[in-house]
């Protein structure tokens, strides 16, 4: 039921490192990419560099930032990528896109305070910071999660504004700064009037990451926090990227990537609009992490990234209550993948009904891009 009809490279630009997109089509048929898009200092290397050099991770970058990118009904890119207003605080990470009933676009994301040469600061910080030079490329404060909208296709965008703290959390400095929202990446949702956005984050020191659920009635200017979506009560596992869905019945399914979980997809359930879940459960499903697409005739595509051997981005199409999750077959879109570092796939289905599945990638050359592959599925 699903057939691939290609795989296109939509934004690739050697300067950058590329990765983390979403997509909307939008009411005049084009369809707008959002990206996370960071210098990629491997761009200086000369050819005789070592190896580790070449293959290093730059996932937190101080100039990290929202850009955009314009794709007509044939896929073919419309002008020069647009680069989103950027944050004077913080480096910008992990946009979802949502195009709301009203017309208005909204942007969830996270940002990232980076560290750079503050070793002082570090060494006296009485919480730890995430990452290292190492592996992530900077040592960075999770800044907090905040959303922006555009009410002209993405021509203009709002300030960034934060989501409010997450009760009975630490905060991210103590007595200056709250922990807000934590952090997104996943799909919001607009159900019943309200539009709910997912985010996730260690709330305390010692904790396990959990999801949480927040709410604006007011076609997102205004959020408040609504609930606690899922934790581990044995603080073994990490509950990460959640991803909203909501279904024709009107119930909400969170989609969510776990560790130290054998990568297993939990899910969970809300029917009274995210006030309260239902206990989460493991899935037989391995990905990284999730978007669920409607279809159509409101059946859902989820598609997830595949970090293991052979690397790639994977597909399961489920009816429109999710009810078939764990027997639903699976589907590879790609299996060529070089490595862990790609995925986080997204999409939406086009005007001639196709589906766009954007996802990050590399090649041979090793230069992080946004990908993407054209499904046709049919009943």
């Amino acid at each position: 039921m699903i057939k691939k009809l290609q795989d296109i490279t939509i934004y690739k630009d050697p300067f950058y490192y590329i990765a983390f997109p979403s997509n909307i089509t939008l009411n005049n048929g084009e369809i707008l990419v959002s990206c996370r898009r960071a210098l990629d200092p491997r761009y200086l290397l000369t050819e005789d560099a070592p190896d580790d050099l070449k293959n290093k991770v730059i996932h937190v970058e101080a100039r990290s930032h929202q850009a955009l990118i314009r794709l007509n009904a044939d896929l073919q890119q419309i002008g020069e990528p647009e680069t989103v207003p950027l944050n004077t605080q913080a480096a910008d990470q992990d946009g979802s896109l949502i195009k709301l009933a009203s017309g208005r676009i909204l942007l969830a994301a996270i940002c990232n305070h980076v560290i750079v040469g503050h070793y002082d600061t570090i060494r006296t910080y009485k919480r730890p910071f995430h990452g290292t030079p190492e592996t992530t490329g900077s040592n960075y404060l999770m800044w907090g999660a905040f959303t922006r909208y555009s009410d002209d296709n993405g021509k203009t965008w709002s300030n960034h504004q934060y989501l409010p703290a997450i009760p009975n959390s630490d905060d991210i400095i103590p007595s200056k700064r709250p922990l807000l929202g934590g952090a997104i990446r996943g799909l919001p949702v607009e159900n019943n009037g309200e539009i709910l956005i997912p985010s996730y984050t260690s709330s305390k020191q010692g904790l396990k990451s959990g999801a949480y659920c927040f709410a604006s009635s007011d076609n997102g200017n205004t959020w408040s926090f609504r609930s606690i979506v899922a934790q581990d009560p044995n603080n073994q596992v990490d509950m990460h990227e959640p991803a909203f869905y909501n279904t024709p019945s009107g119930k909400i399914i969170c989609f969510i990537r776990t560790a130290n979980f054998d990568d297993h997809l939990v899910t969970t359930e809300s029917t009274d609009n995210g006030h309260t879940w239902s206990t989460w459960q493991k899935r037989n499903i391995i990905g990284h992490p999730y978007t669920p697409i409607r279809l159509p005739d409101n059946r859902v595509l989820l598609v997830y990234g595949y970090r293991h051997e052979p690397f790639g981005i994977r597909a399961r199409l489920l009816d429109p209550e999710c009810t078939n999750i764990d027997s639903a077959p699976e589907f590879v879109i790609r299996n060529d993948g070089l490595g862990k570092d790609l995925g986080y796939p997204w999409g939406c289905v086009l005007p001639d009904g196709r589906v766009l599945v954007t996802y990050y990638f590399y090649t041979q050359d090793g230069i992080r891009h946004i990908a993407g592959s054209v499904l046709e599925i049919n009943s």
